[in-house]
């Protein structure tokens, strides 16, 4: 809440790509390269499904997902009959660290 208040929940998202080390958008470990990507792609991806992308409209669509246990991604790719992969492309970029 502290964060929300001081508007520095999502610095990484609002930031100019210059002040990425400001605010925290370097990794020194794949495990936080990895968090920090999902995380970066989640929201960038949400300001395009979105109509209005604020902090307040994110979060409620975070909590419908959470409610119908289905987020507007996944509810995307069964409209379009596309099947849900069971690997992440991820995982050939920045592996998940064994362990």
């Amino acid at each position: 809440m502290r964060l929300i208040l001081a508007q520095e929940l999502f610095p990484f998202v609002v930031a100019k790509p210059v002040e990425a080390r400001k605010t925290g958008r370097t990794n020194k470990t794949l495990i936080g390269a990895r968090r920090q990507t999902i995380l970066t792609s989640v929201l960038q991806s949400l300001r395009l499904y979105l109509p209005t992308f604020t902090l307040t409209t994110v979060l409620a669509e975070i909590q419908r997902w959470i409610e119908q246990g289905q987020s507007c991604f996944e509810k995307e790719l069964k409209k379009l009959k596309l099947p849900i992969s069971e690997h992440s492309v991820l995982d050939r970029v920045l592996p998940q660290p064994s362990g």
